[in-house]
């Protein structure tokens, strides 16, 4: 097991214990109390390190409570991290030797939900660095420089894990005697005070009202649960009995060495005042286990800063050189790919800057005519809105209205003049007629003595109409007849359906075998000129003059029925037998019979041979 030295010293003499440590183990090897020489605790050290060969020995420094500041701190409630800053600041402000360069350590005593209690002490760098040098000059490694009750106190807490209430433990040195107050296993006062040297019944009663001011200065009206004094029964007997009778309780001497294992030549050795090195074994048995219990200078309580994990680190960097290296790979084709859509805009651009700048030049003659029609304003629709939107004629009546077109920048003016019941009416008017594309301004109300109606209030109001107004309405118009159906195309629907039924009917016909045309040629001849002629029809005998023939109601089934009637009755004349006089008179007016209606024309252009 590794060797650690505790030492300790005041002005009278150096203290020393050397033990093997391990985790919660203790074996206590060596232990001294050597009186200092001219107060020369350097050489002293020196001296006794190098008796012992102790040199360059992992060193524990107890100091007493005259070489630190001690105060009991209130600071709100905090997290643990927190509160390493916070005592500091707390400390520099309340402390009279704390400064920025003061070490300063705390104990913890109470927590509540809106306040922590601890006590807090602070050691100022000269005082350090004395103390460093002083190992030092011994060839010792300081470790710890921890305040001494406190170290007494933790070997108490840490063996006895079942004690409760209010505890007093005393340590009497050779000068000064040292009092700790804990409170169901917390510490919650130290007071070190200064005692008459030697044995003497002056100095259990000094230590009695000590005691009784101590208890007074941590709170407590009522005795102490128990009271321990380190050292001997048989050397503090005069001690133990005065310190019963004021507390009316028993006190427990205990021996510090019955706390940890000692060798067996180091037992026979100890001195006689074995409480003096309670301190000193406290500090070795807490350096592994216990040093939260501890007040250290030279390793206050910090801030907590964790450390990383190693795979945790190397996970934290390796994932964003990895991600930034994927970053940089879809950056990179993402650019890539937008250089290829720039070059295909690019090219499309190209082949699209003729149709644009024709485009524009539509656009540019566009809006050109739009300037032009802004200033066409339809008078009738302004007319209509204002009619609706008027008050009642019994009280309003208009005697003029004067419009006029802005040809330059748009729109129009309308001027009304006229005469109301009185001036609310104008008002009401005003409101009603003012939207976004009218802007109304009147000339006030004027009262006419001279009428003789009602409308004695004469009004003359300029309504200005939006551009942009005449713009929207003439293309709602706009869209409003390109979604109606032109007649051309009912017409071509209607026609349709006509052709459509028309070639119908002369596939049925056309269907017959071409040998039975010439008999329904005859048949056709013969039904045509058993009719008998109108009154007005000319003789037989007498040749009737060529003229024009009249133009029909339906170019398009007429014409047709009247050349085909044409063509077969010249056919006829050259290949038939001659027919009666009256024939070709019957013909003619056959067809004019069937020309007023649409049906019969394709009938008689079926019946004509091909």
């Amino acid at each position: 097991m590794p060797k650690k030295l505790a030492i300790d010293w005041d002005e009278s003499e150096l203290r020393l214990v050397a033990a093997q440590c391990s985790g919660t183990s203790v074996k206590v090897t060596d232990t001294a109390l050597i009186p200092l020489q001219d107060g020369d605790i350097a050489a002293t050290l020196r001296q006794a390190i190098e008796q012992r060969g102790l040199e360059r020995t992992e060193t524990l420094v107890a100091i007493g409570r005259g070489k630190a500041e001690l105060r009991d701190l209130q600071v709100p409630a905090v997290p643990d991290e927190e509160l390493p800053d916070m005592v500091r600041f707390q400390a520099i402000r309340s402390f009279a030797s704390a400064g920025d360069s003061a070490t300063v350590d705390y104990l913890i005593t109470d927590r509540s939900d809106k306040t922590i209690s601890m006590l807090a002490a602070a050691v100022g760098p000269t005082k350090l660095k004395e103390i460093q040098d002083t190992c030092h000059s011994a060839e010792l490694s300081t470790k710890r420089i921890a305040l001494r009750p406190l170290a007494a106190a933790s070997l108490f807490l840490a063996k006895q894990k079942s004690i409760e209430g209010l505890t007093v433990l005393i340590d009497l040195l050779a000068d000064d005697a040292e009092i700790v107050v804990a409170r169901d296993r917390k510490v919650i006062f130290v007071r070190t005070v200064r005692m008459p040297r030697g044995d003497s019944p002056q100095t259990a009663k000094a230590l009695v009202g000590e005691l009784k001011r101590s208890l007074m200065a941590c709170g407590s009206s009522e005795p102490p649960d128990q009271v321990i004094l380190w050292g001997r029964e048989d050397v503090h007997r005069d001690d133990v009995a005065k310190l019963s009778e004021a507390t009316g309780k028993p006190v427990e001497v205990i021996d510090p060495f019955d706390l940890v294992d000692v060798g067996r030549g180091t037992r026979e050795a100890l001195p006689d005042h074995v409480g003096r090195l309670a301190p000193l074994v406290g500090l070795l048995q807490s350096d592994e286990v216990g040093s939260e219990r501890l007040i250290d200078f030279l390793n206050p309580r910090k801030r907590i800063i964790k450390e990383p994990n190693p795979i945790a680190r190397i996970f934290l960097i390796g994932v964003p050189i990895a991600a930034l290296l994927l970053v940089g790979f879809f950056v990179y084709k993402q650019f890539a790919d937008l250089d290829e859509k720039i070059s295909q805009i690019k090219t499309a651009n190209a082949e699209m800057t003729k149709p644009v700048e024709d485009a524009n030049k539509s656009v540019a003659r566009t809006e050109r005519i739009d300037q032009f029609l802004d200033g066409n304003v339809n008078w009738l629709n302004e007319i209509r809105l204002l009619a609706s939107k008027m008050p009642d004629s019994q009280k309003m009546i208009v005697k003029s209205i004067q419009g006029s077109t802005d040809q330059r920048n748009g729109g129009g003016t309308l001027v009304i003049a006229g005469g109301v019941t009185g001036p609310e009416v104008i008002d009401e008017f005003e409101e009603a007629i003012r939207d976004d594309a009218h802007q109304v301004v009147g000339d006030g109300s004027k009262l006419d003595e001279r009428a003789k109606d009602a409308y004695r209030w004469a009004y003359n109001e300029k309504i200005t109409i939006d551009r942009n107004h005449v713009r929207q309405l003439r293309y709602a118009g706009l869209k409003a007849v390109q979604a109606e159906p032109s007649p051309a195309d009912a017409v071509t629907e209607d026609t349709t359906a006509t052709d459509d039924t028309t070639a119908t009917e002369d596939t049925d016909e056309t269907e017959a075998p071409a040998t039975e045309e010439t008999p329904a040629d005859d048949t056709a001849t013969e039904t045509d000129s058993s009719q008998s002629p109108e009154p007005n029809t000319p003789a037989p005998d007498t040749p009737e003059p060529d003229k024009p023939e009249p133009e029909p109601s339906e170019p398009s089934g007429t014409d047709d029925s009247a050349s085909a009637t044409t063509s077969d009755q010249s056919i006829d004349d050259e290949s038939a037998e001659p027919r009666p006089a009256d024939a070709p008179q019957t013909t003619t007016d056959a067809a004019e019979e069937s020309q007023p209606e649409g049906d019969t024309a394709p009938e008689t252009k079926s019946e004509v041979p091909a």
